[in-house]
């Protein structure tokens, strides 16, 4: 959309770099069928900042795909907005817009959505909460900034290989093992970040 409506230009090396990066994290995030392990603990109620897992011996459904992808172009057309009238307006006023816009809708729907059985967050939840809260706050800023300097396009595919993140942290922290699909996403990754970046 960034080259289509904003007319902006990442040539032939930047498109490929997009397509690797972006099909890298869909292998590298995906988890096969063989490895997947039903969760310790059945989750039936939400926890707050936990997302509800599926319960042992209830396999996974294609109802949420709809969701997902729905997700996918909404998060898309955010993002080209974002950047859009960051270019305007400037970095901080389009994320303290763009902020200011997202906490006032949950408000509205809290009294439609909210539940208040899901409340029941300890000290440490909060905490983890408010971290959650105040990296997506740098992640919005920074991004408002790639828009600000009209490399909407760029930013957008960047930004969208935070997957790995999490998946080399369960590697470092937590000794978890990448199998081959996952390990060719990763070059996949890197191929496509160095590419973008040429």
């Amino acid at each position: 959309l960034a080259v289509i409506i904003l007319g902006e230009h990442i040539g032939g090396t930047g498109a490929a770099g997009v397509v690797l990066a972006v099909t890298g994290i869909a292998m590298a995030s995906a988890s096969s069928p063989a490895t997947a392990q039903p969760p310790p603990i059945a989750v039936t109620e939400p926890i707050v900042g936990v997302a509800p897992g599926p319960t042992r011996g209830r396999s996974l459904s294609r109802a949420g795909i709809p969701l997902a992808l729905a997700s996918a172009v909404t998060y898309g057309f955010s993002g080209l907005l974002l950047g859009d009238f960051s270019a305007r307006a400037g970095a901080l006023g389009s994320a303290l817009t763009a902020h200011g816009a997202s906490v006032t809708v949950l408000l509205l729907a809290l009294p439609i959505l909210g539940r208040t059985k899901a409340w029941r967050a300890d000290a440490s939840g909060l905490i983890w909460a408010v971290a959650a809260g105040l990296t997506d706050v740098v992640a919005l800023l920074a991004f408002a900034r790639g828009g600000q300097t009209g490399q909407v396009a760029v930013t957008a595919a960047v930004s969208s290989v935070y997957p790995a993140i999490p998946l080399l942290a369960g590697i470092v922290m937590f000794g978890e093992r990448l199998s081959r699909r996952q390990l060719l996403g990763v070059t996949l990754i890197i191929t496509g970040l160095i590419l973008i970046g040429l």
